[in-house]
């Protein structure tokens, strides 16, 4: 009897624990769900949420909370000639989270040849840098099995095919390696510029004769996936450049 009374308590413990860690969780995802609220309707104001994930701004934008995030993006551009101006905004401004440097309204910098910007008051910017929401998601139908061991490999092979020159190439290792061997063993896919472009269309002036836009999709997984390898086609550059990599954690 001592023992069965025992074992009822234990039992009553292990589900007071679990209901305050549930309920300190829920509280915890609540205020991180809001702080990117506040952070995506900006300086017009964050106005409520509803249903739990959804930010409505003072302005009467509404967007989820909980879709995918796009890491990292990057935009380098490069013009035919020094000194040119150029304007860069989004279809989906909406969308941003984090900017650098700060997105009001658009972007305005003056683009060197080789991919050097410059803002108004002469600062130097390698490219221009956000975060995003509402990233496409991906069924990883086709891609690639990548594993720890290959991983450097992997990248640098197929990120040449697609396009990127040494100094992208470096920095998009540079970024996602660490995941990919964290994660030991993942799936790949690659997003090209069509799929990016419809889910948030990037304007820019004067308009690239060229356009590479490339999205890392990695999933983790615990053995090794038998999947249709994805084709990749390779990016011509001519004229004006420009080109963006970024990325989504599944």
């Amino acid at each position: 009897m001592k023992d069965k009374k025992r074992v009822i308590k234990i039992v009553i413990i292990i589900l007071i624990i679990a209901v305050i860690v549930l309920i300190g969780y829920s509280v915890l995802a609540h205020g991180l769900r809001q702080s990117r609220c506040k952070a995506q309707c900006g300086d017009l104001g964050f106005d409520k949420m509803e249903n739990g994930n959804v930010c409505v701004c003072s302005d009467g934008r509404n967007f989820e909370v909980d879709s995918f995030v796009v890491y990292k993006p990057v935009l380098y551009l490069y013009p035919e000639n020094d000194n040119t101006l150029v304007k860069v905004s989004f279809e989906h401004p909406e969308n941003l989270i984090v900017t650098y440097p700060k997105y009001n309204n658009e972007w305005i910098v003056i683009a060197n040849k080789n991919g050097d910007l410059y803002d108004d008051t002469g600062k130097y910017y390698y490219a221009l840098y956000w975060e995003e929401d509402n990233a496409k998601d991906v069924d990883f139908s086709e891609g690639f099995y990548v594993t720890k061991d290959n991983a450097i490999k992997f990248l640098e092979e197929k990120l040449t095919i697609i396009g990127l020159n040494d100094r992208e190439r470096n920095e998009f290792i540079m970024y996602w390696l660490p995941i990919l061997e964290e994660n030991e063993q993942s799936l790949v896919y690659f997003e090209l510029t069509k799929s990016r472009e419809e889910n948030n269309k990037l304007i820019i002036e004067p308009k690239p004769d060229s356009l590479l836009r490339v999205a890392i999709h990695v999933k983790k997984v615990n053995k090794k996936v038998e999947i249709k390898e994805q084709v990749l086609p390779t990016f011509e550059r001519v004229g004006f450049v420009a080109v963006e990599w970024g990325g989504t954690i599944h």
